[in-house]
């Protein structure tokens, strides 16, 4: 399925509905470079693999759900992995299956899904991409069509991990992890995973966890490319994926921890919203990028 392009002479996206409903390339135009701000993809790489999606929705949970399944109001709820060769379910389905258009401007195209076997979820979803300015805006929803069950969002974006590459995202606390990944305890930020400050990336260290306290505003600086980018999100989570031996990393904007579902105390508490039948939430995400000297 060919791409659909939303360009203004400042920044464009290629969406590719058909592999996740996910972004295929985000760019800088604005001095007529193609810089891009996201790591870019390839069709038929992303089509046969959406981790090559330059970024996708998180739909209706962000990472892994511990164990396969959680208990919600007294019932045991298996939830079968959406992808072979992991051990839990990761990132929900949106990112696997096709998404199909609903509308298309110049500026901006919407796209909906509907998962009606997805055990214990069925939902209905959708996914605006808008071009304004030198900003992407992005905003994913999602619709409860089956028995009250907790529901949590979020974007996967990838971007370009060069030498110089700075992050600047302060949190109040980061989930200690286990080697598979599931969090075990929430301290203060470890000094080399405290982004208050305009910083680099950890050299020699990976970072795979859980943020909370944050304050829905992040940067990002290449200086050598002279491209910054300034992220908001309605959400007081991200994680932080920064893998050594990889061209890229990943800032991820949730509402909710990983394995939400099953830590301790309520859903709620780790940012999961329950859904009644019928009941719908919303989550925004706004991408702005310039030049910067910085």
């Amino acid at each position: 399925m060919p791409t659909l392009r939303l360009e203004n002479g400042i920044v464009r996206v290629d969406v590719l509905p058909e592999a996740g409903g996910g972004l295929l390339r985000f760019d800088w135009l604005g001095d007529g470079d193609i810089v891009p701000i996201f790591r870019p993809g390839a069709v038929e790489a992303a089509l046969h693999d959406p981790r090559m999606l330059a970024c996708y929705p998180l739909v209706p949970w962000s990472n892994r759900i511990g164990g396969g399944r959680f208990t919600f109001e007294g019932h045991a709820l298996d939830v079968p992995l959406t992808r072979e060769g992991e051990a839990y379910p990761l990132h929900g389905h949106g990112w696997l299956m096709p998404w199909r258009v609903v509308s298309q401007t110049e500026a901006s195209v919407e796209l909906a899904a509907v998962v009606d076997s997805g055990q214990p979820f069925r939902y209905s979803a959708r996914l605006r991409y808008t071009l304004s300015g030198n900003a992407l805006h992005v905003a994913l929803s999602v619709r409860n069509e089956g028995a009250p069950l907790p529901f949590g969002l979020g974007l996967h974006p990838f971007f370009p991990r060069m030498p110089d590459v700075r992050l600047q995202a302060g949190a109040t606390g980061m989930w200690q992890a286990a080697p598979d990944h599931l969090p075990t305890v929430l301290q203060a930020p470890p000094a080399e995973a405290d982004f208050h400050q305009l910083r680099p990336l950890p050299v020699g260290a990976d970072i795979n966890h859980s943020f909370e306290g944050w304050d829905g505003q992040a940067r990002i600086v290449w200086p050598d490319r002279r491209l910054s980018l300034s992220m908001t999100a309605d959400t007081s989570r991200y994680v932080l994926y920064t893998p050594t031996d990889f061209d890229f990393f990943c800032f991820e904007p949730v509402d909710h921890a990983i394995n939400a579902h099953n830590l301790p105390g309520l859903p709620q508490d780790h940012g999961l919203t329950i859904l009644g039948t019928g009941q719908s939430m919303d989550r925004r995400y706004q991408f702005t990028a310039s030049r910067s000297h910085a």
